[in-house]
């Protein structure tokens, strides 16, 4: 199967309210192979402030904010086609679980493309290229060259290895640059560390990751933590009844120390560290080895197989406590959903909101991207689902004139984004003008000195004024 490697850079790093600028893929075939590549480019949106610590990183020029081919709809029309084009493919980025996945469900999302699973469905499998590098180096200190960080930490910043290894792609924090460097770190992988590269396919989709928990039972598993990458070998003991995620059992915690405890001290003692229980999230291409893995690690090959083992069918025996271990994970699950009775708004429900989609609603989803502004117009109020209501004004609203939309629907619309950019609460999960322009002056004292970032800075805080004076007087 080919790979598809992807890279955002964006406004921001709120994968709720920021939004991507640029975008590159490149596919490649299962031995690195150039097949195909291409870079978009959009606009920003008129009612999103960008974080300016994000474009001081990608360096976005304001040209390209005001100019770019494409406006943010297009840009995510096109990258769905691209996507179903390459479909079926590994999907494989640098963090991209953790961040241009998430960023990528909720351009479906927000854009009315009922299709948010498309790069873990038909086919399709996620490749994250972070974790496993991490790991890689831990087994074999020579896979990589790595810069140290302050604290004398190997650092796995993409721009930080792109730098040691002389990749010689371009500027780092570009897309296709990154797409790039990223296929040579993962070259480093399947050379250095074969059996890493292997087995991090095996894992490449949920239900993949699940037959391999399912078969081996006792794994060897990884986290990352206070900068490095730390391996345990634990038991399966059940999904978690409400996150699903693979609940495990460190084995370098003996059960007899709890299984005696009743529910209340066993609840308390779960909590304490080194905790006993861990997590391994297996729908985000987690890196699963074979019990014996851990014995190259201590203190695992000091307890020795025997006696993990032991430990392990000691937790088979009695299921009466790790179905009284699942009350208690359950019982603190839902305790933590329903002390959150904060009402999501809509650009966070992605989630939280229900993933179920009426067929008349996505029928009208399929409608809105195929027809003129009239019928656009028409079908809003046709949405069962009031979040798509709104999806679809904010559509018209960012694609549109002033002159071109129905009076009422863009005073209502831009009344609304000039209060929430306005906002000083404070607390806002997306940047207003206020903290635009602090963050602006915090970093202007930073790169006093040099000039190139001033007049960059610069550049960025005259374009957010003259935006600012679009939601003056509203």
């Amino acid at each position: 199967m080919n790979f598809l490697w992807f890279d955002y850079e964006s406004s921001g790093s709120r994968v709720n309210f920021d939004h991507v600028l640029e975008a590159s893929f490149v596919l490649t075939d299962s031995r690195f192979k150039i097949l195909e590549k291409t870079e978009l480019k959009c606009r920003l949106k008129p009612n999103v402030i960008p974080n300016i610590g994000a474009l001081l990183v990608n360096s976005i020029s304001v040209e390209t904010l005001q100019k770019a081919p494409l406006s943010h709809y297009q840009l995510v029309l096109e990258n769905h086609k691209w996507f179903e084009k390459f479909t079926p493919s590994y999907f494989t980025g640098y963090n991209i679980t953790g961040f241009d996945i998430e960023f990528y469900r909720r351009m479906l999302f927000k854009n009315l493309i009922p299709n948010w699973y498309q790069t873990n469905t038909n086919g399709n499998k996620i490749y994250d290229v972070l974790p496993h590098i991490r790991v890689a180096k831990l087994v074999n200190r020579n896979v990589i060259a790595t810069k140290l960080n302050q604290k004398g930490n190997d650092s796995f910043k993409l721009a930080d290895i792109a730098e040691v290894g002389n990749f010689n792609h371009g500027i780092s924090h570009t897309s296709l640059v990154d797409c790039l460097n990223t296929i040579e770190v993962a070259k480093k992988i399947k050379q250095g560390a074969p059996e890493i590269w292997d087995s991090s396919l095996q894992t490449a989709h949920k239900t993949d990751a699940e037959k391999v928990i399912d078969k081996e039972k006792v794994i060897c598993t990884f986290e990352y933590f206070y900068s490095k990458a730390r391996p345990f070998c634990s038991k399966f003991l059940f999904y978690h009844p409400v996150y699903r995620w693979a609940t495990l059992w460190d084995l370098k915690q003996h059960p007899k120390d709890f299984i005696n405890l009743d529910r209340q001290e066993l609840a308390k003692a779960l909590t304490k560290s080194p905790k006993a229980i861990r997590t391994c999230k297996h729908n985000k291409n987690p890196l699963i080895m074979k019990k014996e893995f851990a014995l190259a690690f201590e203190p695992y090959s000091e307890i020795g197989m025997n006696e993990l083992m032991e430990r392990a069918k000691i937790l088979d025996d009695n299921t009466s406590f790790v179905k009284t271990i699942n009350f208690i994970l359950e019982n603190n699950a839902k305790e933590k959903i329903e002390s959150n009775q904060i009402e999501p708004l809509f650009e966070e429900s992605l989630y939280s909101g229900g993933l179920n989609v009426s067929s008349s609603d996505k029928t009208n989803m399929n409608k809105f991207h195929e027809v003129d502004l009239k019928g656009k117009l028409n079908l809003i109020e046709k949405f069962n689902d009031q979040r798509f209501a709104y999806f679809a004004k904010c559509i018209l609203y960012e694609e549109f004139s002033q002159k071109e939309l129905p009076d009422s629907l863009y005073k209502e619309m831009h009344m609304y984004f000039a209060e929430r950019l306005n906002s000083k609460n404070g607390d806002e999960k997306w940047e207003t003008f206020g903290s635009f322009y602090k963050q602006v002056d915090d970093i202007r004292e930073k790169y006093k000195d040099d000039e190139n970032k001033l007049n960059l800075l610069n550049g960025y805080d005259n374009y957010v004024q003259e935006m600012e004076k679009k939601f003056e007087n509203v």
